[in-house]
């Protein structure tokens, strides 16, 4: 059998731009400005709203510490709050902030219950979140940061299940 080429008729093309007058991407000062100040006011609310969250966060991880029964319900959500945050915090150019979110999401993720040792690990990882809001870390942060780093993955690694804590 042999093949036929079908032509590409632009259409694609022409429905896309006008290819005749081109496209002009060039923003001028007024409305880079626009653009500008959205994104930071988004960038605010963003920060904001993480702020709430994480202040929910430790009202229901003391639920959860007074009422055992309210653990399974605790965990399920923070763990829907903590994939939130590290599904925006690379949006808004917080690197950190993602990471530390996945780090708590992942140490949920095989989670049933909220032991004491595993409450206190979820509530490091919130404190974490905390400190790069309320410091605005932006990037990937410096050698604060990455002992922060080492120091959750050792607390995670001591509260996983299976393991036994020193």
């Amino acid at each position: 059998m042999r093949r036929k080429i079908i032509p590409n008729r632009g259409d694609l093309k022409r429905k896309a731009v006008n290819y005749k007058t081109g496209v002009d991407l060039r923003l001028d000062e007024e409305m880079l400005k626009k653009m500008e100040a959205l994104v930071e006011n988004t960038s605010v609310q963003f920060l904001e709203q993480t702020v709430e969250t994480l202040k929910g966060l430790r009202e229901a991880l003391s639920r959860a510490a007074a009422d055992p029964s309210a653990r399974r319900e605790v965990l399920e959500h923070i763990r829907e709050e903590a994939f939130q945050i590290k599904g925006m915090g690379g949006v808004f150019g917080y690197p950190l902030l993602t990471e530390f979110a996945k780090s708590l999401h992942d140490f949920l993720k095989e989670l049933e219950d909220l032991d004491e040792l595993q409450q206190e690990i979820v509530s490091i990882h919130v404190d974490t979140l905390y400190v790069v809001i309320s410091h605005r870390i932006k990037g990937s942060g410096g050698a604060l940061e990455a002992q922060l780093r080492a120091s959750l993955r050792a607390a995670v690694d001591k509260a996983k299940p299976g393991t036994k804590a020193g």
